[in-house]
């Protein structure tokens, strides 16, 4: 790939992981950026080494997997993007047991305290974030479940906006397979 091929694509995941209205799907990656202005840019070299190292493709999980971590430059000027990377791969690989570890866990607190997964009438926030907060269930497993059980809406609640914002953003880079759903449909028993 291009050095400049792989900047616009940059661009363009950063513009969705980080703007309400920008959608590279939508959109298809397509951004407006001059080869003038490119060339003027001083980190040339982390832009070089990803076209030289990657597919695209791999550019693509890459760029994805260091927004989905929080990184705010997409791994793009950070020595620890390698391995989140090579992290972010490892859990794909692994994806379906994971989920099948974290509806588990969801279960088992939705028993103990029961309440529904994903709303609560009191104004508290859904089981489902509190165990993400908690860092006990994985954020894949939160956007796996808003593309079957569509819970993640709008929000005015400030702690979940930037959660809210990340599922959303990050739901067309998941798939989510039959196993998934038949994994899923145990959460929407009642409690």
């Amino acid at each position: 790939m291009e050095p400049f091929e792989v900047y616009k694509l940059y661009l363009a995941i950063k513009l969705h992981f980080t703007t309400k209205s920008y959608d590279v799907v939508k959109y298809k990656g397509k951004v407006r950026v001059k080869q003038e202005t490119f060339q003027k840019r001083k980190d040339m070299v982390s832009i070089k080494k990803l076209a030289r190292d990657y597919k695209r493709e791999e550019i693509i999980d890459f760029l994805v997997a260091n927004f989905v971590s929080g990184e705010r430059w997409g791994g793009m000027f950070d020595v620890g993007a390698s391995k989140r990377y090579e992290d972010w791969k490892i859990k794909k690989t692994q994806r379906e047991y994971l989920f099948k570890g974290d509806v588990s866990k969801i279960l088992l607190e939705m028993e103990i305290q029961k309440v529904s997964p994903f709303y609560e009438i009191n104004g508290k926030q859904g089981l489902t974030f509190r165990l993400y907060y908690g860092r006990m269930i994985n954020i894949e497993t939160l956007v796996i479940l808003d593309k079957i059980f569509n819970f993640v809406g709008e929000t005015d609640d400030i702690l979940l906006e930037d959660v809210v914002l990340l599922v959303k953003k990050y739901r067309p880079f998941l798939r989510v397979t039959d196993t998934m759903r038949e994994v899923a449909k145990q959460l929407a028993q009642p409690v």
